[in-house]
């Protein structure tokens, strides 16, 4: 199966089909996902979405989506000004590499608190409009003794590491989402999005799976930079879209949700070995300079329990062999078309 035939899965089973919908972070991981089954239930499966894809560049929403949809050139932490009454928007622009966290710290809160803001301003304006928030699984920080987290759970955060910017900035995006809610009644669902993967990563990310899958793309060994037992959630990007989707119609406001595959629990030493074994070479251990470093988090265990999620009806499709084999192919097949990533942000 590849990308494609994901697609059609997600298109066909969407649980809206009509609407105008603003997606911001538009040519990133999450965003672009969203775009491509949008624009798939239009061409295939009768849907009538008006698609508007918000970035910073006009070159690539245009080369990414071939002028399929309405490209809403900007930065987020500029006011939206649209004169558009949007059905829903999904705020997925953010700052998600870890080593951008260490080189561009401020700019990474800015854009997470800013750029929500500013999209709580036009819902403000439009309060018939349905906003879904793409957090994180940072927002938990760390519980002592806790490996498994429910949406409940408030653990601890040390800011006095700059990394941290991401996830203090996460935690307050969430906050001005409730805080709106709650003052101004606009309508909003939160999603904590597990450790994502899939063909539309940009392939410069030094998240450690987008690493492994870069060294199984040139056929190099896995360069694996701890002992890798710290155990994670992972969750392929349309099983995720999936879940977003689920989350925007079906979600109570207000309420957040673990974005999160329950067959796809993984130390960073399984997921190396499973792009490792998808290509036929090993995994080495390397060390990581001092930016890089900076910019990972420290070793702790962080399961996402999806019942909550699990309880709108969502399955995930993908175990994390399938996921991965699926990026790879992907990807190759991309490169070979002398294009580094279904994204084109590299």
């Amino acid at each position: 199966m590849g990308y494609n035939d994901g697609l059609r899965q997600v298109a066909e089973t969407l649980p809206i089909k009509v609407g105008k919908i603003l997606v911001t972070g538009a040519t990133g991981l999450i965003g672009s996902c969203c775009i491509d089954a949008l624009l798939y239930a239009n061409e295939y499966c009768g849907c009538r979405f008006k698609i508007f894809a918000l970035g910073r560049s006009q070159e690539k929403i245009s080369k990414r989506f071939k002028g399929k949809v309405t490209p809403v050139v900007q930065d987020v932490v500029m006011p939206l000004t649209l004169d558009v009454v949007f059905d829903y928007i999904i705020h997925a622009a953010s700052n998600a590499d870890p080593k951008m966290y260490a080189l561009q710290p401020a700019e990474t809160i800015i854009t997470n608190v800013i750029g929500t803001k500013n999209v709580l301003e036009y819902c403000k304006k439009n309060i018939d409009t349905r906003l879904l928030l793409t957090s994180t699984f940072e927002v938990y920080g760390k519980i002592d003794g806790i490996d498994v987290y429910s949406e409940n759970m408030v653990g601890l955060v040390d800011f006095h590491m700059l990394r941290n910017g991401y996830t203090e900035s996460k935690r307050c995006a969430e906050m001005l989402v409730n805080s709106y809610i709650d003052e101004y009644g606009i309508d909003a669902v939160i999603c904590r999005l597990a450790s994502i993967y899939g063909p539309t990563m940009l392939l410069n990310d030094s998240k450690a799976h987008a690493q492994f899958i870069r060294n199984a793309l040139h056929g190099e060994n896995i360069a694996l930079k701890s002992k890798g037992e710290q155990r994670r959630t992972y969750c392929y990007v349309l099983d995720a879209v999936s879940a977003l989707f689920m989350v925007l119609s079906k979600g109570e406001i207000g309420e957040a949700y673990n974005i999160a595959n329950e067959n796809s629990v993984a130390s960073i030493a399984d997921v190396a070995s499973c792009c490792a074994k998808i290509v036929g070479t090993k995994v080495v251990f390397d060390i990581p300079d001092t930016v890089e470093s900076k910019g990972f988090s420290k070793p702790q265990n962080c399961i996402l329990d999806n019942k909550k999620l699990k309880s709108l009806g969502w399955e995930g499709r993908y175990s994390l062999e399938e996921g991965f084999t699926e990026t790879i192919d992907e990807l190759r097949k991309n490169e070979r078309r002398g294009q580094k990533s279904l994204c084109l942000n590299n």
